[in-house]
């Protein structure tokens, strides 16, 4: 009996090494076999018809209109920001035919630019990281001509992308790499030079982390919990953590001035998730240093020039993108979403004529965000979204008020720089600094404020050097991009941006009709004025030779953001510990709702780039990209692309 049992071990064993063989052999081979093509593409892409815009208009103001529609939509996008375009630029190199609508009367979402006479502004894109994996990713979905980018800074200033600046101290600069960002510190910080150096590890370390998290959102919502359990521990244990906490458990003499100002610099590009640190998931922070640690680089020709690169990519297929037509509705037709209800609006932003129900045939993808897509969703079939909870546990983030200003005089002659420069107030610097932030939306000062008292008391000194009292960003377009001095000679831009609660300004909004921040109210307006003096000042402060140059100024506020982006909010979701701990859990790119997707930086991360992450997630989980895909066959989306195109 031992003799048969020992032989049917020897058995088993033998047929279980040899089944596990074949399996590792059929998965060497079908990783050697790579397809060079997308999964479910459409084989009849080379028989699609192009759309006919008109041969030399701007591809980004093309002008909705019902004729203009192609006779068999395959899928609807909601806005054009970057989560929409990508997704929308992906599912057309499958064949399939994409219409993406917008609002506004020019395409890009926060990548769009604006012209007001002798000046060019951009609104929302500053600066891109990490671009040996970026121009990649906007090249393969571009047709034509591709961005080109400019490395911000100098080799004199070290490529520097980003100034902090706390309190009237001089401005601590990032100067790009990573070596170039540690050495800097401790050469300043010598006693923390073992913190420091774990700091850059752990950016580095949550942000790879990150990677299978977001993934998992492709996949069956069990997939995704089983992840969530077993692979994912280490990313909850960032994502469950302050940024504040997490630095001063690396800072040695935290209790010490020198150990304060070094936290209030490594925290010091908050700004870029619009959160303070105390309240911050670790987790953004990490992805926001990671991402520029090696440098930063601005479009050249400005920002627009994204989204004129990507659209003729979406009408090749046989889609299009229109402007100038508002969403109304998701329409749901057996619990399925089917199509899109719109409305054009005319160059003031108000409704034009009469609704139009436009179908598609697999389905409609929401770039609006995750507030805005909640209202457009019927109220019936709310429920089944099941976005109301979520929604509940994670707050929209803060809107800000803007200042675009044009001035007469070249970079150089007024002495600007390329770097951002991120004005941080602080209680209290120096000798005995405790280098806390405050200032309109970081502290409690600014509570329960009407919208006549708002900013009250800061930003008065003109004067080079003096008090820095209200937080703001101030950023150069016209130094980043090399050829504005070309498209605007002898003329600058500049950006300035300011923290602002929406509350402050929800008396000056109109039940009758949508409007953007111009608007006539005399209250509205005194503020936008006394706004513009105290942007203006701090434009002096920090760059004198600028007085006495200032040839215009367009404030915005938050209700522009509503306008233009139908929410008030900069950043989508708050980026708490609870957006990134488990709380966005089920913003996936593919909803409840049969047909209904969402893309964008709800799905993603923040910003330009996390929105175009949101894209890249979003058409993987249309096209069927599955785990079986990803983790055995090790076959990806992007990757089928570029292979498609010769390119990998």
């Amino acid at each position: 009996n031992r003799s048969i049992m020992s032989t049917n071990h020897t058995r088993i064993a033998a047929v279980t090494t040899a089944t596990l063989g074949a399996v590792a052999g059929y998965i060497v081979y079908i990783r050697s076999f790579k397809p060079k093509c997308i999964k479910n593409a459409r084989r009849s892409k080379a028989a699609l018809a192009p759309s006919q815009r008109k041969p030399g208009s701007d591809p980004s103001r093309d002008a909705f209109r019902e004729k203009k529609l192609p006779t068999d939509i395959d899928y609807l996008l909601i806005g054009s920001g970057m989560g929409s375009l990508y997704t929308a630029a992906l599912l057309s190199q499958a064949g399939y035919v994409c219409v993406v609508l917008e609002q506004h009367y020019v395409a890009g979402g926060c990548t769009h630019s604006f012209h007001d006479g002798a000046y060019e502004f951009d609104t929302g894109l500053h600066y891109v990281g990490r671009l040996e994996k970026y121009e990649l990713l906007f090249d393969m979905v571009s047709t034509g001509s591709k961005v080109e980018w400019k490395k911000m800074g100098t080799e004199e200033d070290g490529f520097c992308y980003d100034e902090i600046k706390l309190g009237s101290e001089a401005p601590w600069k990032f100067r790009a790499g990573e070596e170039n960002f540690i050495a800097d510190l401790v050469k300043e910080f010598p006693e923390e030079e073992e913190g420091i150096r774990e700091y850059v590890r752990l950016c580095k370390r949550a942000n790879k982390k990150a990677d299978m998290y977001f993934y998992g959102k492709m996949f069956p919502k069990y997939i995704q919990s089983l992840l969530n359990k077993y692979l994912n521990a280490e990313y909850f244990k960032y994502a469950n953590s302050t940024t504040w906490d997490v630095v001063t458990k690396l800072i040695k003499n935290i209790d010490s001035t020198s150990g304060k100002r070094l936290r209030a610099i490594l925290c010091g590009q908050f700004g870029d998730y619009g959160l303070k640190p105390q309240d911050s998931s670790f987790l953004i922070q990490a992805g926001i240093v990671a991402h520029y640690m090696g440098g930063a680089y601005y479009p050249v020709g400005g920002s627009q020039r994204i989204s004129k690169a990507i659209v003729p990519t979406i009408e090749k297929a046989g889609g299009r993108v229109l402007v100038s037509c508002r969403a109304k509705s998701v329409i749901i037709e057996g619990g399925r979403a089917t199509g899109v209800e719109v409305v054009q609006v005319d160059k003031s932003g108000q409704d034009k004529g009469l609704p139009v129900k436009i179908k598609a045939k697999l389905g409609v993808v929401s770039g609006a965000g995750a507030m805005v897509t909640n209202k457009l969703v019927p109220e019936d079939h709310r429920a089944k979204l099941g976005y109301e909870p979520m929604l509940s546990d994670v707050k929209p983030s803060i809107s800000h008020a803007y200042a675009f200003i044009g001035m007469k005089g070249t970079g150089e002659e007024l002495g600007l720089r390329c770097a951002n420069l991120w004005v941080l107030p602080v209680d209290s610097q120096g000798a005995e600094g405790e280098y806390n932030y405050q200032g309109a939306a970081l502290d409690a000062s600014d509570k329960g404020k009407d919208g006549s008292k708002v900013w009250e008391g800061v930003g008065e000194s003109d004067k080079e050097g003096g008090e820095e009292d209200m937080l703001l960003f101030v950023g150069f377009p016209s130094v980043k991009d090399p050829n504005y001095a070309i498209a605007h000679p002898g003329k600058s831009a500049c950006e300035m941006i300011t923290t602002a609660h929406p509350e402050w300004f929800s008396q000056f909004e109109t039940a009758a009709k949508a409007q953007s921040g111009k608007r006539d109210n005399e209250q509205y307006t005194k503020l936008k004025k006394d706004l513009e003096r105290k942007m203006l000042n701090g434009l002096y402060r920090n760059y004198p030779k600028t007085r006495g140059t200032v040839e215009y100024v367009n404030i915005a506020t938050p209700l522009t953001n509503k306008y233009y982006l139908g929410r008030a909010d900069s950043y989508g979701l708050e980026h708490t510990m609870a957006h990134y701990g488990g709380g966005l859990n089920n913003m996936r790119p593919k909803t409840d709702i049969p047909g209904l997707f969402c893309t964008g930086q709800d799905i993603g991360t923040v910003g330009i780039v996390g929105a175009l992450n949101g894209g890249i997630l979003t058409a993987h989980a249309i096209l069927g990209y599955n785990l079986w895909d990803l983790v055995v066959e090790e076959r990806n989306l992007i990757e089928d692309v570029l292979r498609m195109q010769g390119k990998a």
